[in-house]
């Protein structure tokens, strides 16, 4: 009983500790396009960068007031230098497969929910992700 107590002791001071970092570090975007704006959640590169750099991120929007107008994710790629895009609870709005045949997108998912980038220029990202809506 002590050693499920403990773990679950550590795994809320680890999720807070997260929570804070993605509150510190995080930036909401709107994304402007031609079928009208959107809003993501931008995680920018840190050093050190987290083991997991998308943890956490769907239950700080969850839990925060501008999150139900948060369609989308973008964090660290923890494999390189580029980031990651994802669609956040799965919305339909957004669909990466639109934008895979970017040189500098390396790999979209056949059903659209997720790329890998090397871009790290903040306005490329908005742009591949104003181009990956609608």
């Amino acid at each position: 009983m002590r050693w499920i107590g403990e773990d679950l002791l550590n795994y809320l001071r680890n999720l807070r500790q997260r929570l804070d970092f993605i509150a510190e570090v995080g930036e909401f975007w709107e994304i402007k396009s031609a079928s009208g704006p959107f809003h993501v959640l931008y995680l920018p590169h840190t050093d050190p960068l987290p083991e997991e750099p998308s943890s956490g991120l769907a239950r700080f929007i969850n839990s925060h007031p501008a999150g139900d107008k948060v369609v989308g994710l973008v964090y660290p790629d923890r494999r390189g230098s580029g980031f990651g895009l994802s669609r956040h609870n799965d919305h339909p709005g957004l669909d990466f497969t639109k934008i895979g045949a970017f040189d500098d997108v390396h790999f979209t998912h056949a059903r659209g929910f997720v790329a890998k980038t090397s871009a790290t220029d903040p306005q490329r990202l908005r742009d591949l992700l104003a181009r990956s809506w609608g």
